[in-house]
């Protein structure tokens, strides 16, 4: 087996970086947008709401088509590098659109001017997260790297999180001032979208300066859509981690949609103490990545995945537990959750890439866009179920906005919702990644057996190499790995 050199701490820091742009905007959009087409462009509630489904529900679905074709693009620069090149700047100026507002009171108009942009914006988005993320098996080819690699990632991606949801606002009312007038605001908002919208573009460019692609993928076969998911479809280990994807990420989803309840409406906090919380849970979060990158080298990544979520799911629910007017008590036990949070963003995407060299081997195929595709579809297709599901239950209980009390159903739904029920998703993540199937040593005999089948193929032409290098000629059964 060809040696693979060590992964030097610039490269990762470089790789990291790049997630700061997406993280930054997304956050921003996030927290902000449905507040600003109500309250700065004046849209209605309703038409705000169909403007942002939209987007949202074309943001579902053209994950799938994008990871196809970075899988089949074929250029100078890789198939992923050309993405990150071409794509940020169009990336940041549409950021910027998203945030002006036309010289027009017609709210049709509008609607169909903010949906537009929302369509456009997450399409240029997907256009480069996409490739970006799909380049984590090539820089980092070796189970162990990968995780300290995505560890570098998942900072960048928590700390320019907590920007992107503190600084908008703060650069808006220090433009604007007290008591401007809507037309300064809407200027400030500008103004704010300018400025986020040209730091976005420059860490994507570090990126592409800072990364190489294996110039050997761009020969293997580029299977079309409807292939590349039957073959998918069948990777056993892919299955596995994409369902452990999911049963980690509804229960996060959930956290961080009911804390502020849980906050506010429980424990009786105001703004500033929900603003120490959410520093202790994320920053102690990015602060423990290192303590997950060295608990999975030194076990394995399932073990390690099964340590952070048993611990996190212990932590909420003493959180949800804790009598009312034990405050002090939430401080404490958002800085132990923070610990588990951090699990939970290192590990799992490190599987995932574990089980692209697998689908190689079986079907000579490189489709790592395609596999990354599905996951970010799970993801937002697990955001916007987790929003339903928790208005759903809110509503029923009777919680009612703005009550300065709520009644006992409701907080005892809030409770539910921040403590048990999450832990029972992540104790079924515990179980599920029990079956898979590509450990440390695996995972090396699969690079092994890669290794000699890269080798038939620069000896013969493609098909009597297929023919050759199967798995089963190579000593790696299907029952054996997957």
């Amino acid at each position: 087996m060809t040696a693979i050199p060590s992964l030097p701490v610039w490269k990762k820091i470089a790789y990291g970086a790049g997630d700061s742009g997406f993280s930054l905007t997304s956050t921003a959009l996030a927290l902000l947008y449905l507040d600003f087409l109500i309250n700065i462009v004046g849209l209605e509630p309703g038409l705000a709401g169909i403007s942002i489904g939209v987007g949202r529900i074309w943001d579902a679905f053209n994950d799938l088509f994008i990871g196809t074709l970075s899988d089949r693009t074929r250029s100078r620069w890789g198939r992923r590098r050309p993405y990150l090149l071409f794509g940020s700047v169009p990336l940041g100026i549409a950021f910027i659109l998203m945030w002006l507002v036309p010289a027009t009171d017609d709210k049709l108009l509008l609607t169909i001017y903010y949906t537009a942009m929302y369509i456009v914006f997450d399409t240029l988005f997907t256009l480069v997260n996409v490739p970006y993320i799909a380049l984590t098996p090539e820089i980092a080819p070796t189970y162990d790297q990968r995780t300290s690699l995505h560890s570098y990632r998942m900072a960048f991606s928590i700390g320019f999180g907590l920007v992107g949801a503190i600084a908008p606002l703060a650069l808006v009312d220090a433009i604007s001032g007290p008591e401007a007038s809507i037309e300064v605001h809407r200027s400030a908002y500008a103004t704010m979208a300018a400025i986020l919208g040209l730091l976005s573009i420059i860490p994507i460019y570090l990126t592409f300066a800072t990364t190489r692609e294996n110039p050997a993928f761009q020969h293997l076969p580029t299977p079309g859509l409807r292939d590349s998911f039957r073959i998918a479809a069948s990777n056993k280990a892919f299955l596995i981690a994409a369902g452990v994807y999911l049963l980690t990420w509804i229960p996060i989803d959930l956290i961080q949609f009911v804390l502020v309840f849980l906050i506010r409406d429980y424990f009786g906090l105001g703004g500033g103490d929900r603003d120490v919380i959410f520093a202790l849970l994320f920053g102690i979060a990015v602060l423990a990545l290192p303590l997950w990158v060295w608990v999975a080298e030194r076990w394995n990544k399932p073990r390690a995945y099964q340590a952070g979520m048993l611990f996190l799911a212990l932590v909420l629910i003493a959180l949800s537990l804790t009598p009312s007017n034990q405050t002090a008590a939430a401080f404490i036990i958002a800085a132990f959750a923070g610990v588990g949070i951090s699990a939970a963003h290192a590990i799992p995407l490190a599987i995932v890439p574990d089980t692209i060299e697998w689908d190689e081997l079986r079907s000579s195929n490189r489709q790592e866009a395609a596999y990354y595709s599905v996951i970010t579809l799970i993801q937002k297709v697990v955001s916007a179920g987790t929003i339903a599901l928790t208005g759903a239950l809110l509503a029923a209980t009777g919680y009612q906005q703005g009550a300065a009390v709520q009644s006992a159903d409701a907080i005892g739904a809030i409770r539910f919702l921040s403590g048990p029920l999450p832990a029972f998703f992540f104790m079924a993540g515990i179980v599920l990644v029990a079956f898979y199937p590509i450990s440390r040593e695996k995972h090396a005999r699969i690079l092994r057996a890669l290794d000699k089948k890269r080798v038939l193929r620069q000896r013969s032409d493609v098909g009597q190499a297929r023919a050759e290098a199967q798995p089963e000629a190579i000593g790696i059964g299907d029952s054996e790995v997957a």
